[in-house]
């Protein structure tokens, strides 16, 4: 049984997550000052992405109950699997937002907002790095703390599809203002 500091410790972080998220989207809004808001094509466009985002998530857990139902596999814990797996169906649905520009308002700076995907990114990776000793249990089975590099891989994807449809969007306009 953990102690009592032990759950008051989470508690505390947990605290501290919503109280930072709070003050970092105070800001946010702040510094824009305007409310983000989606047209008809983008929230058509968002409602395809879910759907990609579902049958990924279907795909890959289908294929889990595949291999389990035929393999005694035991090097990564089912609920790792099953976060891995919810975490690649989300990354589904934010590229092909991203790629059919559904993601981002018309009126939000995306260069920010790619800037602050890095960020949690390397806060992922770090927590990760930092957790080293513990990849492992003494069974060989990975620990917990690999769902902190899952996320950091996500939040790397997403913001590398971001930053890349920037480039793209650039130089598309040069193209048709070439033209």
């Amino acid at each position: 049984m953990k102690s009592p500091e032990y759950a008051l410790g989470v508690a505390a972080g947990f605290a501290a997550v919503i109280i930072v998220t709070v003050i970092i989207s105070l800001i946010i809004k702040k510094l824009t000052g305007k409310k983000a808001e989606y047209d008809e094509r983008q929230i058509a466009i968002r409602g395809k992405a879910y759907k990609v985002g579902c049958i990924t998530y279907i795909i890959l857990l289908a294929a889990s109950m595949l291999v389990h139902s035929n393999f005694e596999l035991t090097v990564i814990p089912f609920y790792l699997e099953q976060t891995a797996i919810m975490l690649a169906g989300l990354g589904a649905f934010v590229c092909f937002a991203i790629w059919n520009d559904a993601y981002f308002c018309g009126n939000e700076k995306r260069k920010q907002w790619g800037i602050l995907i890095l960020l949690a990114s390397a806060a992922n990776f770090a927590v990760f790095f930092r957790t080293r000793e513990n990849w492992f249990t003494p069974d060989g089975i990975m620990a917990s703390s690999w769902s902190n590099l899952f996320v950091s891989v996500l939040t790397l994807i997403i913001a590398l599809n971001a930053f890349l449809k920037i480039i793209a969007d650039k130089k598309a306009e040069k193209t048709e203002k070439g033209d």
